[in-house]
C-alpha cells in the first residue's frame, strides 16, 4: 500500500513558513509597543510596561517552540495572553494588545475548549485590572475585550474547520482503502476463474492423454511381436515415457492451480512439493530444500515466478543431469527473495535419454516471468554446479 501524502501544515516547508512568520509577528510587536506612548522604562508604569513586554515575548517565543506539546503550549498561550492583555491596559495606544486575541484564538483551535476559555477569561481579567489601576478609558477596555472574544470566536470556528478536513481526509483515505479492496478482490476473483479454466481444460486433457498413452503401452505389452521387432521395444519406451511425462504435466498444472487460487499459500510450502527422493530409473533428480531468513507472503505473481523456476529447474536436471541431485535454497532477505537452484554437471559421456525432449524456451519463459514479477534470473556454471537463481523484490 503506497503511503499516504502528508497534509499541508504537516509539511516541513509549511511548518518553517509558519515559523518565520510569527517571528516576524513578534519583533514587529515589540519594536511597535517598545516605542508607543508610553513607553517601557525601567521606573513605574514603564517598568510595569517592560514586564508585561517580556512576558509576552517569552510566551510568544514558547509558543513557537511549542508545537504538539500540549502542557508547554498550554503555558505559552497562557503567558501571551495574559501578557497582551496587561499591555492593553498599561499602554492602550500600542499594539500589544493584539497578543491577547491571538493567544485566545491560537488557544481555540489548538487546545480543549475550558482550557481556551479560561485564556482568554485570564487575558480579560489582566486588561480589566491594569486598565482600573492605571485609570484607562472604559470604552478602549470594552473594545479590547470585544477583540478577546472576537480571536477565542474565530479559534472555535478554525478548529471546526481542522476538524471537518480532517473527517474528509480521514473519509478519502478510507475510500481508497475500500477501492484498492475491491480491486483486489476482482484480481483474486478473476485469477480464481483463470485457475477453473486452466483445471479444466489442461487436467482433462492430460488425463485423457495419460489414459490413452496407458492403453497404447498394454497393448504394445501383450503384442508378441513386440519382444521380436527392437523397433515396436523403442516405441513403447517412448510410449511409457509421454505417459510419465503427462502424468508430469498433471501434476504441474495442479501446482500452478493450487498457486492462482491459494492467495496464503507460502512459497516453503509448495517447494516442498518437489522434494522427493532418487527414482528407480535414475533419471529423476533427488530434490532437497532449504530456506533461510524469516518466511514471509509473497504477491501470487512473485510466488508462481519462484515456483514455476523451481520446477523447470528440476526438469533441466531430469533431461541434462540424470541422477545428478537438485537443491533449492530459497532466501528471504530483507528487501527480495532469492530461489537459487544448483545440481552438479554429469560427465560428458553420461547417457542423456531425456536431453532431447522440450522446445529450448524453458529459461527464456523463466526470464520473461521474473521481469514481469519485478524480479530478474541468471545462469552461471560455478565449480562445476549449474546453477539457476531467481530474486524477487520482497
Amino acid at each position: 500500500m503506497p503511503a499516504a501524502v502528508p497534509a499541508l501544515r504537516d509539511r516541513p516547508a509549511y511548518l518553517w513558513g509558519i515559523r518565520v512568520m510569527r517571528l516576524a509577528g513578534l519583533a514587529a510587536l515589540l519594536a511597535a509597543t517598545a516605542h508607543a506612548h508610553p513607553p517601557a522604562g525601567w521606573h513605574g508604569r514603564g517598568l510595569a510596561i517592560s514586564c508585561a513586554l517580556g512576558v509576552t515575548a517569552g510566551g510568544w517565543l514558547l509558543w513557537i517552540a511549542a508545537e504538539h506539546r500540549q502542557r508547554l503550549l498550554t503555558t505559552a498561550l497562557a503567558a501571551t495572553a495574559l501578557g497582551g492583555g496587561a499591555l492593553g491596559g498599561l499602554s492602550p495606544h500600542s499594539p500589544g494588545i493584539a497578543a491577547a486575541p491571538v493567544g485566545a484564538m491560537v488557544a481555540a483551535a489548538a487546545l480543549a475548549p475550558e482550557t481556551s476559555i479560561a485564556i482568554a477569561v485570564a487575558a480579560s481579567l489582566a486588561l480589566a485590572v491594569t486598565t482600573i489601576v492605571v485609570g484607562g478609558g472604559t470604552a478602549v477596555m470594552l473594545g479590547y475585550l470585544v477583540l478577546i472574544g472576537a480571536g477565542l470566536g474565530t479559534g472555535f470556528i478554525r478548529l471546526g474547520y481542522v476538524e471537518r478536513a480532517d473527517q474528509a481526509e480521514a473519509l478519502l483515505e478510507q475510500t481508497r482503502r475500500a477501492q484498492q479492496a475491491e480491486a483486489q478482490a476482482a484480481v483474486l476473483h478473476e485469477r480464481t476463474r483463470i485457475a477453473r479454466e486452466v483445471h479444466d481444460i489442461l487436467a482433462h486433457s492430460l488425463g485423457a492423454l495419460s489414459m490413452q498413452l496407458e492403453a497404447a503401452q498394454a497393448l504394445l505389452q501383450k503384442s508378441p511381436a513386440t519382444s521380436e521387432d527392437p523397433a515396436l521395444g523403442k516405441a513403447l519406451g517412448c510410449v511409457g515415457r509421454a505417459g510419465d511425462l503427462a502424468r508430469a504435466g498433471l501434476t504441474e498444472t495442479r501446482r500452478a492451480v493450487h498457486a492462482l487460487r491459494e492467495d496464503s499459500a507460502l512459497l516453503p510450502e509448495l517447494l516442498a512439493r518437489l522434494t522427493t527422493g532418487p527414482e528407480q530409473d535414475g533419471t529423476a533428480p533427488a530434490v532437497r530444500l532449504q530456506v533461510q531468513g524469516t518466511v514471509r507472503r509473497l504477491e501470487p505473481d512473485a510466488t508462481l515466478a519462484v515456483l514455476r523456476t523451481a520446477q523447470e529447474a528440476v526438469t533441466n536436471a531430469a533431461k541434462h543431469a540424470p541422477g545428478q541431485p537438485v537443491t533449492l535454497t530459497l532466501v528471504y532477505a530483507e528487501d527480495h527473495t532469492t530461489l537459487t537452484a544448483a545440481n552438479p554437471l554429469p560427465d560428458a559421456a553420461a547417457p542423456r535419454p531425456l536431453g532431447a525432449s522440450g522446445a529450448g524456451y524453458g529459461l527464456t519463459g523463466l526470464r520473461e516471468r521474473a521481469l514481469l514479477a519485478g524480479g530478474t534470473l541468471h545462469t552461471e556454471v560455478m565449480d562445476n554446479t549449474w546453477r539457476v537463481c531467481v530474486t524477487i523484490p520482497r
